[in-house]
């Protein structure tokens, strides 16, 4: 992380002793993590408290109690908490978030600068990398530096726009052949799929065929990569269309399940 070089400001004591005075709030679900950032700033000369509850009203409760001037708020909290609805309550309220993580996604930290983060800080950063941001942040000053911050939500954009173009891709498919795909994507090889559905095997294998040309991909193991990363197979089964006990049907465009089956 590029932080603003903001060398040039001078030391005045009286800025000093306001720094010093400054409060932080940490939200980590890895407490020894927060802790020692804690600690970290605490040296520093700091006020920093951890702020992570049992839930996100908890937390967010926690971090208004703190009244930070600055909250680092790590992306991937614990059960019952959401790091973008955080995010969006401290940018709602006006106050200073610098996302703290330890992951090296890309496009998610641009998601959390979209949503109102100044700065991304890496947990492998060094104390004096965090501390600055800190100091910056509590003096008033841009935490990147603008083209620092254009790239990434230049790469964010261009990662949508290739998502979209992929999941144009599957609206290719007809029925059948999505549930083709939503069985290889399962893990079902042909013979399987055949048995399940009571067909024959030319049959699954001519499905599979459009499958594989309709995605652009030369195998079977491709095409399940292609359906689970795209977000295709958790979208398509969370809408309950997982047919993975059903059997085939004479008539095109339905599915009925084998008697005796489970709903």
């Amino acid at each position: 992380m590029r932080v603003v070089d903001d060398s040039h400001r001078g030391k005045n004591p009286f800025v000093e002793r306001a720094l010093q005075r400054a409060q932080v709030a940490v939200v980590d679900d890895h407490v020894l993590v927060g802790r020692l950032v804690v600690g970290l700033l605490e040296r520093a000369g700091y006020s920093a408290a951890l702020a992570l509850g049992n839930s996100i009203e908890d937390t967010w409760a926690n971090v208004v109690a703190i009244a930070p001037d600055i909250l680092l708020l790590d992306f991937e909290l614990g059960p019952n908490q959401s790091s973008f609805a955080i995010l969006e309550r401290a940018v709602e309220a006006g106050l200073t978030v610098a996302g703290f993580t330890g992951s090296d996604d890309r496009i998610e930290q641009a998601r959390f600068l979209e949503a109102g983060a100044a700065a991304i800080v890496p947990k492998e950063s060094g104390p004096s990398d965090l501390v600055a941001v800190v100091e910056l942040a509590v003096g008033g000053n841009e935490l990147m530096a603008p083209a620092d911050r254009h790239a990434a939500l230049a790469r964010l954009r261009k990662h949508r726009e290739a998502s979209r173009r992929e999941a144009a891709v599957f609206e290719l498919l007809t029925q059948r052949e999505a549930e083709t795909l939503l069985m290889i994507a399962e893990g079902h090889g042909a013979a399987e799929i055949a048995e399940l559905w009571q067909v024959s095997m030319p049959t699954v294998r001519s499905h599979i065929r459009a499958v594989l040309t309709k995605l652009g991909v030369s195998s079977q193991l491709q095409a399940a990569a292609m359906a689970r990363n795209s977000g295709w197979y958790d979208s398509t089964t969370s809408q309950g269309s997982s047919i993975l006990t059903m059997p085939y049907t004479a008539e095109p465009g339905t599915i009925t399940r084998r008697s005796g089956s489970q709903g």
